[in-house]
């Protein structure tokens, strides 16, 4: 399934739209960037493809990777496809958790970090395993290990500089997260 018919099934089927607007924080109807007059340092395209309940947004950059972009002025790289990005937004919905650790907190071994987020939020019932297996499911997505797919959002984010990087209309940077 190419990318546009991935986000176009997300918007036409209920369930799936549900599930990535929340948990994953993915809505395939909110279109408009974070601000006007972004770029890429690097250049390449920059396509917006979603947005998140807090004003950030989704963009797919040069035509594949997906950047991440808050509301805050933070930017990360969180994958090199969207399929990529959909697979880990269906194994591990509360990605987003992984961003705000601290420099030294993204060191620590994967399986560790994502040991104590699933004890966490154990109790929420929107990160069960089954809504993130059925979207995978109907999407035709692959189920990756979830500590793989952790690891790859890691190394996609090591990757956010210099070409991933966002820079605004007066032409400043965005923060790496």
């Amino acid at each position: 399934m190419s990318d546009p018919e991935l986000l176009a099934k997300i918007a036409e089927r209920p369930e799936l739209f549900r599930y990535f607007e929340w948990p994953c924080d993915f809505d395939v109807t909110r279109l408009d960037p974070v601000e006007p007059g972004l770029s890429l340092r690097s250049g390449a395209t920059l396509v917006p493809v979603a947005g998140c309940g807090a004003g950030g947004s989704y963009f797919l950059a040069d035509g594949t990777a997906v950047l991440y972009a808050s509301s805050e002025g933070e930017c990360a790289l969180i994958a090199d496809s969207l399929r990529a990005a959909l697979e880990l937004m269906a194994g591990v919905p509360f990605w987003k958790e992984y961003l705000h650790l601290s420099a030294r907190g993204r060191t620590r071994p994967v399986a560790e970090v994502l040991a104590e987020l699933d004890e966490e939020l154990a109790g929420l019932p929107e990160f069960a395993a089954s809504g993130g297996q059925s979207a995978a499911r109907a999407l035709g997505l692959g189920r990756p290990d979830r500590v793989a797919l952790l690891t790859g959002l890691r190394d996609a984010m090591a990757r956010t500089s210099p070409g991933h990087l966002l820079i605004n209309a007066d032409g400043e940077p965005y923060d790496e997260f």
